[in-house]
């Protein structure tokens, strides 16, 4: 299963695919939001590193998913933390300060053990939540996780809001691919200049594009009787005992790790 960026289906595809699909999405949906809970107000590293690995067993072994595809939907917002990071642990002065800077003509950038350190475990906490979503978005279907925000008694204002945000991200990212591989036969993007004026031209072309898109979708929408609910049909899927129990033992688990840590470990820097 390839996964292609800015494809319509690329998530909806992976949770169709995946062995965790059956299992009911109010269940995925309550252990994800608990998980999130737990793990940030524990705030300790060594529960943000267990829970990654954890949920990489989970997509891996148990929901099927292909190593270099987890890491490649993993890698995107590991980009955005990266710069997060490296703001986080280095700064910008106009004297020396810290332990660690480097002279840049007129200023410094610094940094110290505490901000790298502090910047790391920030990174880390924040990898962690969000493999604890992309465990859920991976195995359950959008159209589900709508239906699971719905038995939770979520506005349905902000579901439909979510709902319509979701498919038209993916929609004018297939619109931009297309304007894209377009440019790049005609050379569009051959020199600086050319790069400018194209980058211009799409992002007004986009503009405009995504209000006759958004036109289209709803007159879609219309005809399909469209009467402010967006209903789905779904499969049953029971939770049964042995789901419950699995949950109940992966929570203990975490606070075994934070136990232990806080107990044993409490000396040790990481």
């Amino acid at each position: 299963m390839a996964h292609k960026h800015g494809g319509s289906f690329s998530m909806d595809m992976y949770a169709f695919n995946s062995k965790l699909k059956y299992l009911n999405p109010d269940y995925k949906l309550i252990c994800s939001v608990y998980m999130l809970i737990i793990t940030i107000s524990l705030n300790d590293i060594y529960v943000c590193i267990y829970v990654l690995l954890s949920m990489f067993f989970i997509n891996i072994f148990l929901g099927g998913l292909d190593v270099f595809e987890y890491i490649s939907v993993l890698s995107m917002p590991l980009g955005f933390l990266v710069f997060a990071g490296v703001a986080l642990a280095f700064g910008i002065s106009f004297e020396p300060v810290g332990e660690f800077y480097i002279k840049a003509g007129f200023f410094y950038i610094y940094s110290s053990k505490f901000q790298i350190a502090a910047a790391f475990k920030i990174a880390v906490r924040a990898l962690s939540c969000i493999s604890i979503m992309q465990a859920l978005i991976l195995s359950t279907m959008s159209y589900e996780v709508i239906s699971a925000l719905k038995n939770m008694r979520i506005p349905k204002l902000i579901i439909e809001i979510m709902n319509l945000i979701y498919r038209f991200i993916f929609i004018l990212l297939d619109v931009h691919e297309n304007m894209k591989n377009a440019a790049l036969s005609r050379l569009g993007y051959h020199n600086i200049k050319s790069s400018f004026i194209t980058f211009g031209s799409t992002a007004g072309n986009m503009f405009i594009t995504s209000l006759k898109k958004a036109d289209d979708y709803y007159t879609a929408m219309e005809a399909r009787s469209f009467n402010g609910d967006l209903n789905f049909l779904q499969e049953e899927k029971k939770i049964r005992l042995h789901h419950i129990v699995a949950a109940f033992v992966y929570i203990l688990s975490v606070f075994a790790v934070w136990a232990v840590h806080v107990k044993y470990l409490k000396g040790v820097k990481l």
